[in-house]
């Protein structure tokens, strides 16, 4: 399904795996909305393992980074309650470095990374890998 906001939402039931893609670079100013868009994604109800691939989106900051991690990340978890949700994150290798050598950045990432009894999150330069870790083959 395209959204009018730029990205792409699809479910695997093969994989039993939904992902949302990030279709074109974006502003800031439209990152929430398209969030929301994927908590409404009827495809995000289907599976407790989800994708998003942000790479085309190669640097975030400190406000969108905790907005995600600390607003977004709980009502995702709430959608596949009480299965546990398994996040990926597929970013470029500029966010990736970007993630880890920001202060401000690290630490909110270092937070969202500690699994809950609801959610566990990470993030992938590599698709193959994120799947993998996804559907429990790779820890």
């Amino acid at each position: 399904m395209n959204s009018p906001l730029s990205i792409q939402l699809a479910y695997r039931p093969d994989l039993d795996l939904f992902t949302a893609r990030w279709l074109t670079f974006h502003t800031l100013s439209t990152e929430r909305a398209e969030y929301e868009a994927v908590l409404q994604a009827p495809e995000a109800l289907g599976t407790p393992h989800w994708l998003l691939d942000v790479r085309r989106r190669p640097t975030t900051d400190p406000e969108a980074a905790r907005w995600v991690t600390t607003d977004w990340l709980p009502r995702a978890a709430a959608l596949v309650r009480p299965a546990y949700l398994r996040l990926a994150f597929l970013v470029a290798p500029v966010r990736a470095e970007n993630l880890r050598e920001d202060d401000e950045l690290r630490a909110i990432m270092e937070a969202a990374y500690a699994d809950t009894d609801t959610l566990a999150l990470r993030t992938f330069t590599d698709e193959g890998a994120a799947v993998a870790w996804l559907l429990g083959r790779l820890d």
